[in-house]
């Protein structure tokens, strides 16, 4: 399959290409060194049209587009973009990383909600962890809608992103031997504010490491 891309004059075929990762509705293949791109498995699945807008955004720790992509009949096909190589980080105990990357992706989703874009799959899985920060990529089901629908929905989907980043490094980096509770501070640490991050932040700035919170309020149990 050959794939022309919108403005850099670049023809990608992607039998030439290894595949090194996919999903349910996309394929994501080596580029070179520093980027990749992803082909959607079937056509007219996402328009580009939300994709053109994030390009165009100086989206802090967002994945960044560098092209889009188009078939031979110059339908949508996918997308090529920086390549993130992911590393194995203790998020609860670097305040700097964890607080700075939170703030960034709080920031560009705001963005996007400026822009009537409405993220539909902002999951943990589309988060990795980089030597730069935390990173968001793979949201692909962008869409253009109300402001008011957009707001409450982006910020309900980031709050429980947040939730389910904070609450997994728990688990897996400090093993606390009491889930309930865990997940009870993750809560309260990151719901306290209908929206923003004022209470995080705040909370964030009394401990020299987010894991300091979660152990204090433990050990009280």
């Amino acid at each position: 399959m050959k794939l022309y891309s919108e403005n850099n004059g670049l023809i990608i075929d992607t039998s030439e290409h290894h595949t090194f990762n996919q999903g349910t509705y996309s394929r994501i293949y080596d580029y070179n060194e520093d980027t990749c791109f992803k082909v959607f498995k079937e056509a007219n699945i996402y328009r580009p049209e939300p994709i053109i807008i994030l390009k165009s955004l100086d989206l802090k720790n967002f994945y960044q587009i560098i092209d889009l992509l188009y078939d031979s009949n110059h339908v949508y096909s996918g997308y090529l973009m920086k390549l993130y190589q992911s590393i194995d980080k203790d998020i609860l105990s670097d305040k700097e990383y964890l607080v700075e990357s939170v703030n960034n992706i709080y920031d560009s989703i705001s963005c996007l909600t400026r822009n009537n874009i409405l993220v539909s799959d902002l999951h943990r899985n589309n988060l990795i962890l980089t030597s730069d920060g935390i990173i968001m990529l793979d949201c692909d089901d962008f869409t253009k809608s109300k402001l008011a629908e957009t707001s409450q929905l982006n910020n309900f989907r980031f709050k429980s992103l947040l939730t389910s980043l904070l609450f997994d490094c728990l688990v897996k980096k400090h093993n606390p031997k009491n889930l309930d509770m865990g997940i009870k501070l993750v809560q309260r640490l990151v719901e306290e504010d209908r929206y923003g991050l004022d209470h995080f932040n705040k909370t964030m700035r009394l401990y020299q490491k987010p894991i300091d919170y979660f152990n204090k309020a433990i050990s009280r149990w």
